[in-house]
């Protein structure tokens, strides 16, 4: 079976004073998990002038080198790439350390040993922690965008609290993020419109996943504004609700771009 593409495979720094161990350990990587590319450096410093040029996915670090421990290195790499995951990989670890570790924001934390069986393990974890990321990240983009749409999208939780607001919905209604996170769907409708959604829209969402059409929203200064607005059950419990002000020039104001902010937030949840 071919190998992936050097583009398509997980890119390890590898960094370990041990010339003989970066090697024994690229070699053994590579061949239990072809989709793993291992570059090895004997010293931190050469490790992070490294990582600032090249697209590295996860870094595995020894904890006993020279110069710089791996967790000062781990302080040096959070400071330039906070996100990317960091594995603690010792021969003289101890529950100390590992401790300590941790609390630093270590991703995993593995004691050397020898034999397949131990690399594949080893690269097990490499590869949980590096897709782990990427789905973060990728998680993190979409919201990110779901944040700059000129529509105005929420999630409200079990409870029926918001979890999440766009900066487009907190304006839409009159509020500061932190003022309407926490807060408990009504507040931004009146009361009759309260009603209407715990007869016939929230029954509707369970029924058939998702409703959309026209309603009314109450701002933080109590006036009330026509809204188009559709809500989506997500996988997870809880609802995402994309809205509008209806105004007099909105030709379609229930479909098109309601839809796909929908879609967009549920792939990104």
């Amino acid at each position: 079976m071919a190998r992936p593409s050097h583009d398509d495979a997980i890119r390890v720094l590898h960094v370990d004073d041990d010339d003989a161990m970066l090697d024994l350990v690229s070699r053994y990587l590579e061949r239990v998990d072809e989709g793993l590319a291992v570059t090895g450096e004997t010293g931190a410093e050469a490790a992070l002038e490294r990582l600032a040029t090249e697209p590295f996915d996860c870094i595995l670090s020894d904890f006993d080198m020279p110069g710089q421990d791996g967790l000062a290195f781990l302080a040096a790499v959070r400071e330039r790439r906070p996100d990317i995951p960091f594995l603690l990989y010792t021969g003289k670890g101890s529950e100390e350390i590992a401790a300590e570790a941790i609390s630093r924001g270590v991703d995993d934390y593995l004691r050397k040993g020898s034999g397949e069986g131990h690399y594949t393990v080893l690269a097990n974890r490499i590869r949980r922690e590096t897709e782990r990321s990427r789905r973060e990240l990728d998680r993190k983009q979409r919201l990110a965008a779901m944040d700059a749409t000129r529509e105005g999208i929420c999630i409200i939780d079990a409870d029926g609290r918001f979890t999440y607001a766009n900066e487009a919905y907190c304006d839409l209604y009159g509020y500061g993020r932190e003022a309407l996170l926490g807060t408990a769907w009504q507040a931004v409708h009146p009361e009759d419109e309260v009603e209407r959604t715990r007869a016939e829209i929230l029954p509707a969402v369970d029924a058939e996943g998702e409703w959309t059409g026209l309603g009314t929203g109450l701002r933080a200064d109590g006036t009330e504004f026509p809204e188009s607005k559709s809500v989506a059950s997500l996988p997870g419990g809880g609802l995402v609700v994309v809205v509008f002000e209806l105004r007099e020039d909105s030709s379609d104001p229930v479909a098109g771009p309601i839809e796909q902010a929908v879609d967009a937030l549920n792939r990104a949840l």
